[in-house]
């Protein structure tokens, strides 16, 4: 798992990749053309959004709405009010402007490897490396965002979606002190409605006991949708590889992978190399 080999896979999707969007996006040559020229009119009729209308751009949102470009559309316009209402923290967000989070927390990792079904997977801790006086609930979130700018440029992630481990080991009454409602609802507004990535499994593990009034917070904004996709192992590893095999994982998660030798550090390169796409999206939403 050498880091040096981490690159985001940008290009054409495989033969392989494409039967899978076919099977479950509903995604061919003919119905991917009528329905980019189908959301570029709808684009060209809703004069309050600003979105470009290149057919690589408009994917990134046709493909987690099965392409109807109706539900595009309004995904789009769940983008555009997200970003209105947190402005303040994400406008014109760029890599540069959460590095410090990046290089010198421990928090959010993505593998260099996918899973078995070819999902990217992230881990995000919410315990013993996370120091809430040095990095705040607001910062982690603006590192979340920023991350699912680069996965939406990978057809391959577009296609196959995202995992997300939230490891709570180590959690404390500082840490839930430092999260909020608010923050929650922002969280889980962003995954349920306003982020064009397939979020295909939320898993929690190693969570104590006060991990209750952790959930407290996000319970009344989990809708149905995702409450089936996420699950909780504590620290019953096996219970995560039947999601996530072992083999996918490194041995920090009970993986037959070495052990994890990078994280945000080492990868944070990956965002400055992709500077133009990101003020591409940047500049979604109303105008």
């Amino acid at each position: 798992m050498a880091f040096e080999s981490f690159e985001l896979e940008i290009g054409p999707p495989s033969t392989e990749l494409l039967e899978v969007a076919r099977q479950e996006l509903r995604e061919t040559p003919e119905v991917r053309a009528a329905a980019v020229e189908e959301l570029r009119k709808l684009l060209a009729a809703a004069t309050d959004l600003n979105f470009p209308d290149d057919e690589e751009f408009l994917l990134i949102f046709l493909r987690p709405t099965k392409f109807y470009p109706e539900s595009a559309l309004k995904l789009m316009r769940n983008i555009a009010e997200f970003n209105k209402t947190y402005k303040d923290s994400l406008h014109n967000l760029m890599p540069a402007d959460v590095q410090n989070v990046f290089v010198n927390a421990d928090i959010i990792n993505v593998l260099t490897n996918r899973d078995q079904k070819g999902r990217r997977i992230m881990v995000v801790n919410m315990g013993e490396t996370w120091d809430p006086k040095v990095v705040s609930e607001e910062q982690i979130f603006r590192v979340l965002y920023t991350i699912h700018k680069l996965a939406v440029l990978e057809e391959a992630t577009q296609i196959n979606g995202v995992v997300v481990i939230y490891d709570f080991k180590g959690m404390g009454m500082k840490h839930v002190k430092s999260m909020s409602p608010g923050g929650a609802k922002r969280l889980l507004t962003f995954i349920q409605e306003a982020s064009p990535l397939r979020v295909k499994g939320i898993h929690f593990i190693n969570q104590p006991m006060i991990f209750s009034m952790v959930w407290t917070l996000f319970k009344p904004f989990v809708q149905d949708k995702l409450n089936k996709r996420m699950f909780f192992h504590g620290d019953k590893l096996s219970k995560l590889h039947e999601h996530v095999h072992k083999d996918c994982l490194p041995s920090n998660y009970g993986g037959s992978l070495p052990a994890l030798t990078y994280g945000g550090k080492e990868w944070y390169p990956v965002a400055e190399n992709h500077l133009d796409f990101i003020k591409k999206f940047n500049s979604c939403g109303f105008k």
